[in-house]
């Protein structure tokens, strides 16, 4: 599992991805990173599944997003994500009060499923779902823990709307 942290909740928009804490969290968070999932998908992940060469450029546009939004966080934090999406291609049932670990490990095997979906493994082969939504997401998550130096994140029952309203889902 991974160490504590302030726990800091996960949302997909349409233009951006946002990052917020609780307000009772140790400290203040509402990040948007200027990279939406809607918007990932519609502008380079355009196939279903993706080719190889979308992957690679979905990745830079996520990098160029993330990297510089750590320095904009605590030092220990913990991410927590209720979006359903994600929830499908971890194959996760969680349950209101037990939330699903996602470790990077298996983000990794998720993220090497799709590049080989890409590169035409049949679709008999494996249901990952690899429409461009789905791996906008997948593509975001990787490179969020990647390179915000996170081991995996939460994935909980959604309780409530996005931060705009206070989150029950956070701890």
């Amino acid at each position: 599992m991974s160490a504590p942290g302030v726990p800091l909740g996960l949302w997909f928009g349409e233009l951006s991805t946002e990052v917020w804490s609780a307000p009772d969290a140790g400290g203040a968070v509402d990040l948007a990173l200027p990279v939406g999932s809607s918007m990932l998908a519609r502008e380079v992940l355009r196939h279903a599944p993706p080719r190889p060469l979308e992957i690679e450029q979905a990745i830079e546009v996520v990098e160029e997003a993330v990297m510089p939004a750590r320095a904009q966080l605590p030092e220990a934090i913990q991410l927590f994500c209720t979006d359903p999406l994600l929830h499908a291609l971890a194959a996760a049932e969680p349950q209101a009060d037990d939330p699903v670990w996602l470790s990077m490990e298996a983000v990794e095997q998720l993220f090497n499923r799709l590049v080989a979906r890409a590169e035409g493994r049949p679709a008999p082969q494996d249901d990952l779902p690899v429409d461009a939504a789905s791996a906008a997401r997948l593509v975001i998550v990787r490179e969020i823990l990647h390179h915000w130096g996170l081991n995996g994140l939460y994935l909980a029952i959604s309780q409530g709307a996005p931060h705009t309203t206070t989150n029950s889902a956070l701890p």
